[in-house]
């Protein structure tokens, strides 16, 4: 596991097990598509002590494709491959991948099997955003990021951290006036260097809020450089979520 680069997730992942303090469900979220594959595997692997990795009768992979019946099927084929009890384990674990792809009303099967699961079901979801999953399945769920191992960030001059200072104590009607402050660069370059401003405020001050706002600073990096999102809406959702009194 050390090759994917996430210690700290792996580390926590075996601490579960070997307190048997398993969730029936987790989401691995992050644009690290690669790790978050191995990860997954690696802790079904690890759960249903299977040393050769080989097929297991208790680990269940399926990848939805953007059609509507077809997610539906593999919904259901999920619910069934969880109600049997397991063949040689305490567990039964199924990995969905893409799990974005699935329509609605698969993400509505899929929360009424986390609220019907039996206690040897675990799911596992692995997906590029938090917002491509309905809000009461992330809420029934461990959620662990996958971010690029070394994402390309870079460190802000003085008067850009001032900015970033000024913008987090600022109200919500001034904030604009900030951002406009740095309208000679590109947003990419500009979330590049909230982001490293950020992991610094947090070396200092780990909080669960400057963390809460790195994870979605983090996810709206990730729209700007791999979807087709309009800055304008990148921003605003920044300056909703510095809305968060005494950062």
């Amino acid at each position: 596991m050390n090759e994917t680069g996430y210690k700290k997730i792996a580390n926590y992942l075996t601490k579960c097990i070997g307190r048997d303090y398993l969730s029936h469900a987790y989401i691995f979220y992050g644009p690290d598509e690669d790790s978050k594959h191995k990860t997954a595997f690696w802790f079904a692997d690890k759960i249903l002590k299977n040393d050769n990795r080989k097929f297991h009768p208790d680990l269940l992979s399926i990848k939805p494709e953007m059609n509507d019946e077809l997610s539906i099927d593999l919904i259901r084929q999920l619910k069934n491959f969880l109600t049997l009890r397991p063949y040689s384990n305490e567990y039964k674990i199924a990995i969905i991948e893409t799990a974005e792809k699935l329509n609605n009303f698969a993400q509505n099967a899929l929360l009424k099997i986390f609220e019907e699961a039996p206690k040897h079901a675990i799911v596992i979801l692995c997906v590029n955003t938090l917002d491509s999953i309905a809000d009461t399945i992330i809420s029934r769920a461990v959620r662990l990021p996958f971010w690029r191992i070394k994402p390309a960030v870079s460190e802000p001059d003085k008067k850009t951290s001032d900015i970033f200072e000024a913008l987090l104590g600022a109200n919500f009607s001034s904030k604009y006036n900030y951002i406009e402050k740095l309208n000679s660069q590109k947003a990419p370059k500009i979330f590049k260097t909230w982001l490293y401003f950020l992991r610094e405020k947090f070396k200092t001050n780990p909080t669960k809020k400057i963390t809460d706002l790195l994870a979605k600073s983090q996810n709206i990096y990730f729209k700007l450089n791999e979807t087709n999102i309009n800055p304008k809406f990148a921003y605003d959702e920044l300056l909703l979520n510095t809305e968060i009194k005494k950062l």
